[in-house]
C-alpha cells in the first residue's frame, strides 16, 4: 500500500474522534446528568447519531492493524502496539485522575489511588476497578483485537488463513448475537463490533487482490457490520432511555463503512504528510482525555449562559494538550520502549 494512502485515514480518524466528542458533549452529557445538567439541546437531535465515529474507529483499526502486521514478527508487532498505546494511556489516565479528583463528575465517585494504579494494565476492570473515563472500554476492545492478531501471527496463521479466520469470526459473532447470547464470547471475540474490525481487515486484503472468496468474506463482514447498531441499541436504551428510529440505525453502519472505503480507495487529500500526521496524532490522546474531563469542566464552569464559550475553550485546551502529547511525549516514549526492547532481543524492532 502506498504510504500516502494513510493520510486520508489520518484525517478520518480525527473527524471520527470529533464526532464522538460532540456525541458525548451535545447528547450524552445532558441525558445522563454527568455535566451537571448542562447540555446542547440545539444540536442533540444530530449529536445522538454521532457515535458513528466509534464504528469508523473500529473499521480503521482493522485496516491499519492488518497493514501494521505486514513484514513483522509477532513479537515486533506486540512491542510496536505496546509502545504506541501504553505510555500515552497511562499519561492520559493520570491527567484524568488529577482533574476528576479536583473537579468531580456529578454522579461518579471520586477517583482513588487504587483505581488510578489499576490503569497500569489499561483494562482496570480486570482488577475490579472502574475506568477513569467512559471511553476506555473501546481501548480494552482494541487490545483484545491486538491480542488475537498477536496469537495468530505467532502461530503463522494470520496472513496465511485470513479468509478462514474472518469467516469463522463473523459466523461466531452472528451466532452469539442472534442465538447464543454469551457475555463471555461477546467480550472475548468482540462479537458486537467484530463486523467493523473484520471489514477493515478484509478491505486491506481485497485492496491488493480480490478473488471470489475474498469478496465473499468482505460481503459477510459488511452484513454483520450493518446489523451491529441493532445489536447494541438495547444497551443504549438502558443508558439513555431513548430508542432511536430503525431507519437511522440502518444508515449509520453503511455510512461508517463507506467513509473508510472511500478514504482507502481514493487518492490522498491535498494536504501535506506532516499536517495529516499531526492531525491523526491528536486522535488517540483526544479520545482518552475528552469525556469525563469534559463533563467535569462543564459541571464546574459551564453555566447555561456560558456553555458555548466554555465548550470552545475546553476543546481548544484539549487539542493543545493532545498536540503536546503527540508531538513530544509519544515519540520519546515510543523510541525508549523500542530501544529497550531491541536491547533485550537479538533483532531490531521496526519503527512504524
Amino acid at each position: 500500500m502506498p504510504a500516502e494512502r494513510l493520510l486520508n485515514l489520518d484525517m478520518l480518524r480525527f473527524v471520527s474522534a470529533m464526532l464522538v466528542v460532540v456525541h458525548h458533549y451535545a447528547f450524552r452529557m445532558q441525558v445522563t446528568g454527568e455535566g451537571g445538567g448542562i447540555g446542547f439541546s440545539e444540536v442533540s437531535d444530530i449529536a445522538i447519531w454521532l457515535d458513528t465515529g466509534l464504528l469508523i474507529f473500529f473499521a480503521i483499526s482493522g485496516y491499519v492493524i492488518t497493514l501494521s502486521s505486514e513484514g513483522r514478527t509477532a513479537l515486533e508487532f506486540a512491542i510496536g502496539r505496546f509502545a504506541r498505546l501504553w505510555p500515552t494511556f497511562v499519561l492520559c489516565a493520570s491527567i484524568t485522575a488529577i482533574v476528576l479528583y479536583n473537579w468531580p463528575v456529578p454522579g461518579l465517585p471520586d477517583p482513588t489511588i487504587k483505581q488510578w494504579l489499576s490503569h497500569a494494565i489499561i483494562n482496570s476492570r480486570l482488577l475490579g476497578q472502574p475506568f477513569l473515563d467512559g471511553a476506555y472500554w473501546t481501548i480494552a476492545y482494541e487490545i483484545i483485537f491486538y491480542g488475537w492478531v498477536f496469537v495468530l501471527m505467532a502461530a503463522g496463521w494470520f496472513h496465511r488463513f485470513w479468509k478462514l479466520i474472518v469467516f469463522l469470526w463473523v459466523l461466531l459473532s452472528a451466532l452469539n448475537e442472534f442465538h447464543i447470547d454469551s457475555e463471555i464470547l461477546r467480550k472475548l471475540l468482540i462479537t458486537e463490533y467484530s463486523g467493523y474490525f473484520a471489514f477493515g481487515m478484509t478491505l486491506y486484503k481485497v485492496r491488493y487482490g480480490a478473488g471470489v472468496s475474498a469478496m465473499s468474506v468482505l460481503v459477510l463482514s459488511i452484513l454483520l457490520a450493518c446489523l451491529t447498531p441493532f445489536f447494541v441499541e438495547p444497551k443504549n436504551f438502558e443508558i439513555y432511555g431513548i430508542y432511536r428510529d430503525n431507519f437511522g440505525l440502518a444508515l449509520i453502519g453503511p455510512i461508517s463503512l463507506v467513509c473508510v472505503a472511500v478514504c482507502v480507495l481514493t487518492p490522498s487529500l491535498s494536504v501535506s504528510p506532516g499536517a495529516a500526521t499531526i492531525v491523526g496524532g491528536l486522535t488517540y490522546p483526544l479520545y482518552l482525555l475528552h469525556q469525563n474531563i469534559g463533563y467535569s469542566v462543564f459541571a464546574r464552569f459551564g453555566a447555561e449562559s456560558g456553555r458555548w464559550s466554555v465548550g470552545a475553550l475546553l476543546l481548544l485546551s484539549l487539542l493543545f494538550i493532545c498536540w503536546l502529547i503527540a508531538r513530544f511525549f509519544e515519540p520519546l516514549s515510543r523510541r525508549f520502549i523500542k530501544r529497550w526492547a531491541s536491547a533485550q532481543t537479538s533483532f531490531g524492532v521496526h519503527e512504524r
